[in-house]
């Protein structure tokens, strides 16, 4: 299965089939599985404080303006 030694590819490292959590991968911006583009290795605790930061500003300015 050398599909699978590609940790990107690797249907282990993907939770709820959206989101890349592989801590032993020290990328942050990761190919994605499928099609062109990035994803974020959610594994790094920065990038879920950054998303969950980017998240409440939308969330606030949705319920206060």
């Amino acid at each position: 299965m050398e599909y699978f030694n590609d940790p990107i590819r690797d249907p282990k490292n993907y939770k709820l089939g959206v989101l890349y959590i592989n801590k032993a991968d020290s990328r942050i911006f990761v190919p994605k599985r499928y099609g062109m583009g990035y994803t974020l290795n959610f594994a790094k605790p920065y990038v879920v404080i950054g998303f969950l930061l980017i998240l409440a500003t939308i969330l606030y300015t949705a319920i206060f303006r």
